[in-house]
Order: C-alpha cells, then structure tokens, then sequence
C-alpha cells in the first residue's frame, strides 16, 4: 500500500539568542498507511513534538530545516507557499494540541469556532456550516450536543474542551490526524474515553493518526505501530504489540522497565524503588561521534562510541538503530 505519508531524512535544529544551534531532529524517517495510528514515544526532548510541527510546516521563527522530505500523498509539503499550505491544513492534515485552551478562542462560542474551520476551507453557506457543526457534535458527544454547541469554552470540562478541538481537527474530513499528547492534562477515565473517541473516528473515517505521547499505557491496545525516538533519533520502529512487549532498542527497554507498576505503588513505604533510566540526556548543541545512548546503555560497545549506528532488522520484524542488530 502506498503511504499516505512519508518522511525522508527530516532534519531540523533551532537557533538560540545566544547564536547556538540545537539540532533538535536528525535524520528522521518514517512512514504512515491510510488509516494507520502510529505512536510516536520518548521522552521529554526526544524531539516529538518538533516532528509533529514540522510535518505542518509549523516550526517557529527559529528553527531550520536543513534536510529532508515531507510527503503527503506525493506533495513535498516542505516545498509549498504559504497559501497552499493553509489550503492543506485541516483540510488534509490536522493538528490536535495538548492543551485545548491553545485552540480555543475564550471569548468565542466553541460551535462558532467550528464553523470558522468550514468558512475558512470553502463551506460558504452558514446554514449549511452549522448543520455540519451540530451532526459533527451529535457524533462525538453523547449527549447534550446542542448546550455545548452555545457554550464557551470555560463552561466545559477539560475533557469536553477536548472534544471541541477534536472537533476543529476532524471538521474538514482531513486524512491524517496529528496528536500531540493531547491526553496530558486529562484524567485518566478521560484519557480513555479520548482515546475511544480517536478509535471510532480513525475506524468510521479510515483516519490515519500520529499519536505522540511519553506514556506507553495509552499506546497498548490503541497504536498500530510504534515509533520510538531519543535525543532527536528514531530508534525503533515497529508493530505497537512487539515493541511494548519485547522492545528491542536498549533505550526502550529501559523505559518500560521504568513503568509504575501496581505492585510497586502496593510497596511505596517499603525498600522497593522505581527503576530510572541512569545519566542524563545527550546535549543537543553538538553533534556526538557515536550513538546518542551510549553513555546511559546498559549493552554498550566501543563501536556505539565510534559511529552512529544505521537501522538494522530486528528480532520483532521491525527497525532499530543498534549495534546488536547489525547496524
């Protein structure tokens, strides 16, 4: 099947105010089916959310990208104006921020705020706008739809706000929904219910999704397929249920070692301690000879300090960027 996205050797950095670069994505790859969810996993600065801006060609005043490609259904996206890309955005690709309040004008009935998507993609009539808004609430509230089509956004739950810029993401029938942790702030039942919601509409809609997170719970059951990055990197790349259950890079298996686990919360008051991940992150304001894991890597190898390692094929049938493999 053709890839209804792909990303060729994406390389992005930010320049500070002090003149320094931070090469926050390095030669970044990958590749999402029609209605595929992909989840993107790592850490806090692994370089998650610079990937989901820069697929929307989104990146801030002071980023760079020195490299790559950015294919949606064969159109560079990385090549277009600015008017062709506001044209794609929404209607085509979608972002749905962590936190609502980011999307959401205060002052705005959140049902208006729906219907500027439409008007601004070419939905002329306003009639024909807020028939379009009301069923696309019908379907992703259970019920009272029409109360929180005329309410503002701080008369709602965070959960329901949630829905809103669901809503604002999927109003334009895109192919691929990018979504940037946008469970984060939510409690966990919520969190489900978010998740649920993502599910029926990548189901009803052949939707494909890019799930970024740091928490690999949400992933299991959810994802098809699992993308894991460190410090800027993909290093492993492959069906969601072998990654989260005989994940192959070091750095992943160190972070499902360090899940909270039922029987560790049992024993908080005990000796009993949640594993961490030792050392610290690579600095990004220098490129480093070797691999970016090496000096936290429980298996390293002198040749980790000599070259980064290429993708290799791992014992999962998946991708990873590790010398035990090959690379």
């Amino acid at each position: 099947m053709e890839p209804l996205l792909e990303v060729q050797n994406l390389n992005v950095r930010y320049r500070t105010r002090a003149g320094a670069d931070v090469f926050a994505l390095t030669e970044a790859s990958l590749r999402i089916a029609p209605g595929e969810i992909v989840g993107v996993l790592g850490e806090s600065g692994s370089g998650k959310s610079t990937l989901a801006t820069s697929l929307l060609a989104m990146l801030p005043v002071n980023a760079a990208i020195d490299d790559g490609t950015v294919l949606l259904q064969g159109t560079n996206l990385l090549k277009l104006g600015r008017g062709e890309l506001t044209r794609i955005r929404g209607s085509r690709i979608s972002l749905i921020y962590q936190e609502p309040s980011v999307a959401l004008h205060p002052t705005m009935r959140v049902g208006v705020q729906i219907e500027e998507i439409l008007r601004a993609h070419s939905v002329d009539s306003r009639d024909e706008r807020r028939h379009k808004v009301r069923e696309l609430l019908d379907s992703i509230f259970v019920a009272d739809a029409e109360r929180i089509y005329s309410s503002y956004p701080h008369q709602l739950s965070g959960g329901q706000r949630q829905r809103i810029a669901i809503a604002q993401a999927i109003a334009c029938k895109p192919n691929l929904l990018i979504a940037d942790e946008p469970t984060a702030s939510l409690d966990p039942v919520t969190q489900r219910e978010i998740l649920e919601l993502l599910k029926k509409l990548q189901r009803e809609r052949n939707l494909a999704i890019l799930f970024i997170t740091h928490s690999l719970e949400l992933l299991d059951g959810f994802a098809d397929r699992v993308v894991v990055m460190y410090a800027g990197r993909i290093v492993e790349d492959s069906d969601a249920r072998e990654v989260l259950s005989s994940p192959q890079h070091p750095y992943t298996q160190a972070l499902l070692k360090c899940r909270p686990r039922l029987e560790r919360i049992e024993n908080a008051l005990s000796d009993s301690r949640i594993p961490v991940i030792p050392g610290e992150p690579p600095v990004l304001s220098s490129r480093v000879q070797g691999c970016e894991f090496e000096p936290r890597c429980p298996e390293r190898m002198q040749i980790c300090r000599e070259r980064v390692p290429e993708f290799s094929n791992s014992e999962n049938g998946g991708k990873v960027r590790c010398f035990k493999f090959g690379g």
